[in-house]
């Protein structure tokens, strides 16, 4: 087992959020897609923290579309 065992979400929100929600957020990754939405990649130490970034999101009052673990390749560390 790994020193920090966290896994890598992905949250899709509708709508466009700025860059500016990353710092906010903490260690995240936000993608803008075509199709008017946003992919936020966020690794969490537990579901705690994972549950706390959903309260963030609804606090934007931001549509939440899906969420997934994602396997993230972690040879080319």
């Amino acid at each position: 087992m790994s020193r920090c065992a966290r896994t890598t979400y992905e949250i899709v929100v509708s709508g466009h959020l700025d860059d500016r929600w990353s710092d906010w957020f903490g260690d995240v990754t936000i993608h803008r897609d075509v199709d008017g939405t946003t992919a936020i990649t966020a690794p969490v130490a537990d579901q705690a923290q994972l549950h706390g970034l959903l309260v963030a999101l609804r606090d934007l009052n931001a549509t939440l579309l899906s969420v997934q673990a994602v396997v993230i390749d972690s040879s080319a560390e």
